[in-house]
């Protein structure tokens, strides 16, 4: 296996086991807030809401700019989180609003100027999306398809750089398992494809293009249903 490969996958696997680490933190947010929903008026929460946060790992399958001489601009696979409210209209469809984010850091190559340095190459990556959750079949075990989209927002701590949002696809696949009680474990990956703007990073020797960005995340979470 080729070394850049194998630092590939040593980032992916360290990155997913930061994501997965933060599912602790949110159980216990899951925890608390069953305990007020449970005192909550009914016409508060209703049965048809289901309250999710996940954690996990987001990995860019696609270099931002490619290099002539194979040094490639591209982000770093991250650790990754998202919140999102489900409106069940049936037992099999959900209407979801979710917000997802993701801390990760930018390799940069030839095609960036040398005098863009600092004071970090740390890019958090916001996006906002929006769709429907299919339940396939089943009752306690269901699985799941993810049809939506909307916005993912590139925040750049480079000199030089410009924070841009572009349209974004959110599609998954994955199952949510229901317990006893209010409480659903689930786990998904979402394809979020877009695009990248080149021009908006300090650039040297090539013209700028929108150039195809091709982004999974890979989660596990709770879920809260009142």
């Amino acid at each position: 296996m080729k070394p850049e490969s194998m630092m590939a996958m040593a980032s992916v696997r360290r990155a997913f086991a930061r994501g997965t680490a933060l599912v602790a933190l949110v159980g216990v947010a899951a925890s608390v807030a069953h305990a007020q929903a449970v005192t909550a008026p009914k016409q508060i929460m209703q049965d048809s809401w289901r309250i999710s946060g996940t954690a996990g790992a987001y990995v860019p399958r696609s270099a931002m700019i490619v290099g002539a001489d194979g040094r490639n601009t591209q982000l770093g696979a991250a650790p990754s989180v998202s919140l999102e409210l489900q409106y069940l209209a049936n037992r099999r469809i959900s209407i979801y609003a979710s917000g997802v984010g993701a801390f990760s850091t930018l390799a940069t190559g030839t095609a960036i100027q040398p005098t863009a340095v600092g004071p970090s190459n740390n890019v958090t990556l916001i996006g906002t999306t929006g769709g429907l959750v299919l339940g396939l079949f089943g009752d306690r075990f269901q699985p799941t398809v993810r049809i939506g989209g909307g916005l993912k927002g590139y925040l750049f701590d480079l000199k030089g750089a410009t924070n841009q949002w572009r349209p974004t696809g959110d599609f998954g696949v994955g199952f949510r398992g229901a317990g006893t009680g209010p409480i659903d474990i689930s786990a998904e990956v979402r394809y979020l494809p877009s695009t990248f703007d080149q021009g908006k990073l300090p650039l040297r020797g090539i013209v700028p293009q929108a150039q195809a960005q091709t982004d999974l995340m890979f989660t596990i979470g709770v879920s809260i249903r009142p």
